[in-house]
């Protein structure tokens, strides 16, 4: 389960706060991977992880209920609920939606990063 855990989080999280929008059209040399691997502290991977970690439990205390869900209108109501707490979590843990985001994107991108965030995760 862990090990689909970062993409079910970014599934579950998918606001329109991403990290697209800031390499779109903007002129500016986008970091490789690699470089902006070595630049995320881990402070910022430690909050990472803490709420992925907590989007991970809500996500499961939902998926129950969005199941079970009568009609298309009570699955969004449900699934906004999920989301509304999926951002709390993300800012409890220190991080802005934003980071969050673009740090899900880089760990789908870059097999470092996400086995730097799952030890971390393991060691909680």
């Amino acid at each position: 389960m862990k090990k689909n855990a970062i993409a079910l989080c970014i599934a579950a999280l998918s606001l329109s706060a991403t990290a697209g929008f800031a390499n779109a059209n903007t002129g500016v040399a986008v970091p490789s991977a690699q470089q902006q691997t070595s630049s995320i502290k881990d402070a910022k991977l430690l909050k990472f992880s803490i709420a992925m970690d907590s989007i991970d439990k809500i996500s499961s205390q939902y998926e129950a209920e969005f199941q079970s869900a009568e009609d298309t209108e009570q699955a969004q109501a449900i699934q906004q609920r999920a989301q509304e707490e999926m951002v709390k979590a993300v800012e409890k843990s220190g991080l802005t939606v934003a980071e969050y985001s673009e740090i899900a994107q880089q760990a789908q991108q870059d097999p470092q990063l996400r086995e730097r965030i799952m030890d971390m995760s393991n060691a909680e």
